[in-house]
């Protein structure tokens, strides 16, 4: 089964799902990586993941998904909205065992992984080797999702991975860019 024949038989099939949990995961990520000037509660933690989570998904989906769509079309892939969206929505397959390894995490040692020194705040030996082992299988799923992207990008849009590459790379400088032009003017 591939990409393009999900696109072709049902697009919606997992949508919402992968929508939430990829969102719901990239968010985790996010904020274990922010470090906080005032630690947030538990429950002002939980709400904004439940709430950040899904609309990052939707970012994720209909907003990256289309401007990808749009920059593989100027050179000159040949997949619809749809099957772009479909191979978005793909991507963040690996989102799942991420967002239960996140769930594991935390009910073993609390929300404190969420933040970014939890490692250099931890003394014993095998804490300190759990949860670098745990934050190398994310990193790892998130280079997983990438892969997937591009892959399945360069399949409904009939192109070589190399090209959505540069379509990623492009896209990621005017990200950047937007957000230094935003960060001086502000």
């Amino acid at each position: 089964m591939t990409v393009r024949w999900v696109a072709e038989t049902d697009p919606m099939d997992w949508l919402w799902v992968l929508m939430v949990a990829g969102g719901t995961s990239r968010v985790m990520a996010r904020i274990s990586e922010m470090p906080f000037a005032v630690p947030l509660e538990p429950q002002k933690l939980l709400s904004l993941v439940l709430v950040a989570g899904p609309i990052a998904g939707l970012v994720l989906i209909f907003g990256v998904g289309r401007l990808l769509h749009w920059m593989l079309g100027r050179m000159g892939g040949t997949g619809t909205w749809i099957a772009s969206r479909t191979a978005v929505t793909w991507a963040l397959a690996p989102s799942v065992p991420s967002l239960a390894l996140w769930a594991i995490m935390i009910a073993g040692y609390g929300v404190k992984v969420l933040s970014p020194s939890v490692i250099d705040e931890a003394t014993d030996p095998a804490e300190v080797l759990i949860l670098s082992l745990d934050y190398l299988v994310q990193f790892a799923l998130m280079a997983w999702s990438l892969v997937l992207e591009i892959v399945c990008l360069a399949e409904v849009h009939r192109l070589s991975a190399w090209r959505v590459v540069l379509a990623e790379l492009v896209l990621g400088a005017g990200v950047l860019l937007l957000a230094l032009i935003l960060f001086f003017l502000l």
